[in-house]
């Protein structure tokens, strides 16, 4: 049991009922400075039940709402994962005589009737006032978003419904419990600049994300009809009428004004969370769209498989007929050089390099009769521990585990690792999809024995074997056919750690370990040292950061690539952006080489 409150609020109210209801000890987690997100993402991390239930400062819950929530739970299934009931708002000193019940919602007030039911996120979700979570699922998804938030935030966009429209894309269901009902006492709120204010707001929120997905959407013609129909009812003495209006009219400049007023809250107050190692940086606002750069200065291509795309691991995969003509155009339009080149002074404007990560056998058997044909330099990153120990890689294993798994295997898979319990909906192929992407996300930092023991789990599910050797299409090259690659015209072998581990998120024996083994390895194998590194995963600040630059130096490497987009001019040499090329034929690649630098970090193996 979790109460979220603002530092100066006062919870007599609050506490008192819930004492009556029976409720030990509730949590009471303050809103800080990095908002309410991150105040539910403290509860959640603290929690120790299979149950979390949020109720808000002003909130006072009935009698029975505890009885009720229980009940529901116990009835609910395992696929039950989020249950809400009724929260309507009390005016102590009596309800204004404007406000119509279209603007009660400004209070963050629902009612769905008298009778249980189920409820699709996307329709309906429960405001942060009275809902509850089965927090292994709530992990499981990421937790809340770590959004910045604005204290008139209470709408349909704040971080608990969107936690809630993420449960249901991953199979959870969710509850409507009448019984577990509970009122928001309204007492300084309740003037009608709140109210204005709070629909301003849910304007610019609702617009940004129209703007973000898409979606159709009319504030200007909004706008206008609202605006004539102010003085209207103000003439025929119609003052709840007039407030109706002036709402609209708060809620469509918002939405047109979304740019700037929804902008600053919508982002990232942190660079993770408990349950998310990764959150990308806050986007700056801009008030005048400048002219987009190009991708006409030097450039990294990056590459990682050279295979025909399968399954949920293809985002990493470009086929051998596209890898073919999108060389011949880059050949055609770029002036190739090695990558070590890309680091002298005098690089010419147009020059370009090709790099492939991980060190697939596909990479032999297909990119490198295209490379060697055609002339091009490249360089190859290698994580050596796949191909000393004739493995494949987790990822790969894992998504095929999900993919191929037995209709009939457990319609649930809970995880434990590093004191985390996560469970995961993997009934049909779209929720093993989505659980995929989850446990992705939340392996991807951990140590490799952690990631071993998740495997091991997620093989019992699929009533697996134990590991073997990773099918012919996802095996690393061998030693042997990685001295056959070396020695083409043209390429370099660089190093890409051992485990191909997040460096960031190991400590630094494991880092140096990583780091220095990879470098000895490729020694070994090719009788000479390698002097480019590649961070695996790659995300600056996410997966590197000074510290491993720094190991990367000391152990004797004279660059170092990242996975982030852009241009070489004035990067550091050991934080080489690259460019990560999707699978597309020979016309969209020479498209795609002349369009802005997108912003957005591809995430990469």
């Amino acid at each position: 049991m979790a109460v979220i409150g603002r530092p100066t609020a006062d919870l007599g109210a609050c506490l008192a009922a819930l004492e009556r209801e029976g409720v030990r000890r509730p949590a009471i987690h303050r809103i800080r400075p990095d908002g309410p997100a991150m105040a539910r993402n403290r509860a959640l991390a603290a929690c120790d039940a299979e149950v979390l239930a949020f109720v808000e400062d002003d909130v006072v819950v009935d009698p029975g709402w505890l009885e009720a929530l229980a009940g529901a739970w116990s009835a609910g299934g395992d696929a039950l994962g989020c249950v809400g009931g009724p929260l309507r708002a009390v005016f102590p000193g009596g309800r204004p005589g404007w406000l119509s019940d279209d603007l009660v919602d400004a209070f963050a007030t629902l009612d769905l009737g008298d009778e249980p039911t189920a409820v699709h996120a996307h329709e309906r979700t429960f405001h942060g006032g009275n809902v509850s979570f089965r927090t292994s699922a709530l992990r499981a998804v990421g937790g809340f978003w770590p959004a910045r938030g604005h204290s008139d935030g209470r709408d349909w966009f704040s971080e608990e419904h969107e936690a809630q429209r993420e449960l249901a894309r991953a199979g959870w269901r969710s509850a409507y419990v009448p019984r577990a009902a509970a009122a928001r006492i309204v007492e300084r709120e309740a003037s009608r600049r709140v109210v204005l204010r709070r629909r301003l707001r849910y304007g610019a929120r609702g617009g940004a994300l129209v703007r973000e997905r898409g979606w159709a959407y009319a504030p200007g013609r909004q706008l206008v009809t609202s605006a004539a129909g102010v003085p209207v009812a103000l003439a025929r003495g119609r003052g709840r009428l007039a407030m109706d209006r002036a709402a609209r009219i708060a809620e469509s400049v918002g939405a047109l004004l979304s740019r700037w007023l929804a902008h600053a809250e919508l982002q990232p107050v942190v660079p993770e969370t408990p349950f998310r190692a990764s959150v990308p940086p806050p986007q700056p606002r801009r008030a005048r769209r400048r002219r987009p750069r190009r991708q006409d200065g030097p450039l990294i291509l990056l590459y990682h498989r050279v295979i025909e795309p399968e399954g949920e691991a293809s985002g990493v995969c470009v086929s051998p007929a596209n890898f073919a003509r999108q060389l011949e155009v880059f050949k055609a339009t770029r002036e190739v050089v090695p990558l070590a080149e890309m680091t002298s002074g005098d690089v010419p404007p147009r020059a370009a390099a090709v790099t492939l990560d991980d060190g697939y056998h596909d990479n032999l058997e297909h990119a490198a009769p295209v490379l060697g044909a055609m002339g091009i330099p490249a360089t190859l990153f290698v994580a050596t521990g796949p191909v000393s120990e004739g493995r494949g890689f987790w990822w790969d294993e894992l998504e095929c585990l999900l993919r191929t798994a037995p209709e009939d295997a457990e319609p649930s898979l809970t995880l434990e690792l590093s004191g985390q319990r996560r469970t995961f909906r993997v009934g049909g192929a779209p929720e093993r999809r989505i659980a995929r992407q989850h446990m992705f996300a939340w392996l991807q930092p951990l140590a490799p024995a952690e990631i071993g023991s998740a495997l091991s789990a997620v093989r019992r599910w699929a009533s697996a074997p134990v590991e073997g050797r990773p099918p012919e299409a996802d095996r690393a090259m061998t030693p042997e056919e990685l001295r056959a690659f070396a020695g083409m015209a043209g390429i370099t072998i660089g190093a890409h750690t051992r485990s191909h581990r997040s460096l960031r998120h190991a400590d630094a024996a494991a880092q140096e370990t990583e780091i220095a083994g990879s470098r000895d390895d490729l020694a070994a194998w090719l009788g000479r040292e390698p002097t480019c590194f590649s961070y695996p995963f790659g995300v600056p600040g996410a997966h590197f950061d000074d510290a491993v630059v720094a190991r990367v130096r000391a152990a004797g490497f004279s660059l170092g690539v990242s996975t982030a987009p852009g241009l070489i001019a004035g990067a550091d040499r050991f934080r080489l952006p690259r460019c990560v090329v999707p699978n597309v034929d020979g016309d969209e690649f020479g498209a795609w080489l002349r369009a802005p630098l997108g912003e957005e970090m591809r995430p990469a193996s």
